[in-house]
């Protein structure tokens, strides 16, 4: 699947200013564009995502004190059968979404058995489960666990505020589906994709070895760099592979 361009993008892949990790704009599985981060401002209550992810991914001490591993473990089964069962009109359905692929994957953290919940101490770490080094000391640190967790796991793309025409992806196909976002000038910056292996009981590192790229793939790489270098970048649109047009970025749909 080739993800569709338009110029509308471009208006999230600017650093604004300074404050550019404030930003949170992501490419989704299907290929839309859900800002979390302006979603959370307009949403009742700061938002329906990064609150209830940061309840599961960095408990306050309240929490740890009152809960156990088992009690918010069961919390998360409830939340994904709900989740699943119907969708709520109030809530935007992309946010219900990634709300959703959060779920099931904390479900497979908080079931490792390497958590460490400490109620006496009221300390939690689930680094060695996830794979994703523990920061607690501000926002911008919370935010980039949020992005690695989405990218690397859930199988979103991230489009870079502090990089302009940068996207962040865990992606192996990533000329068949940015073709359209190379052909205007993006770079895509492949981190390594995470798998949660169950023997092991924690999400691990998988990158695809140079020898598994398909003949596709390359042949794309090689038609890109030919276009790119010979085609001016007001002309390149004729060559979009992806020709319909989608419902591309809302926060109330």
């Amino acid at each position: 699947m080739t993800y569709y361009y338009d110029n509308y993008v471009e208006n999230y892949g600017k650093k604004e200013d300074d404050n550019c990790w404030g930003k949170g704009t992501y490419i989704t599985p299907k290929g839309t564009l859900f800002d979390v981060n302006e979603y959370s401002e307009i949403a009742h209550a700061g938002g329906f995502v990064i609150p209830f992810y940061m309840r599961f991914i960095n408990p306050d001490e309240d929490i740890i004190r009152d809960s156990t591993r088992k009690k918010q473990l069961q919390k998360l089964k409830r939340w994904k059968k709900e989740l699943l069962k119907e969708q709520n009109k109030e809530i935007n359905s992309k946010a219900q979404q990634m709300r959703l692929d959060l779920v099931c994957y904390l479900i497979n953290i908080y079931k490792s058995k390497y958590i460490i919940w400490d109620q006496e101490n009221k300390y939690v770490d689930l680094s060695y489960a996830t794979g994703i080094k523990k920061e607690t000391e501000d926002f911008i640190g919370r935010d980039r666990i949020l992005k690695d967790v989405l990218v690397m796991a859930c199988n979103y793309d991230s489009i870079e505020s502090a990089f302009y025409r940068t996207i962040t992806t865990s992606k192996f196909n990533i000329y068949e589906t940015f073709y359209d976002y190379i052909l205007h000038d993006y770079k895509i910056y492949q981190i390594p994709k995470q798998i949660y292996d169950k023997k092991q009981g924690k999400y691990i590192h998988w990158s695809l070895p140079d020898y598994m790229i398909s003949d596709k793939e390359l042949r794309l790489k090689m038609e890109l760099e030919s276009i790119c270098k010979t085609v001016p970048l007001e002309e390149r649109d004729k060559y979009r592979r992806s020709k319909i047009k989608i419902k591309r970025f809302d926060f109330i749909d």
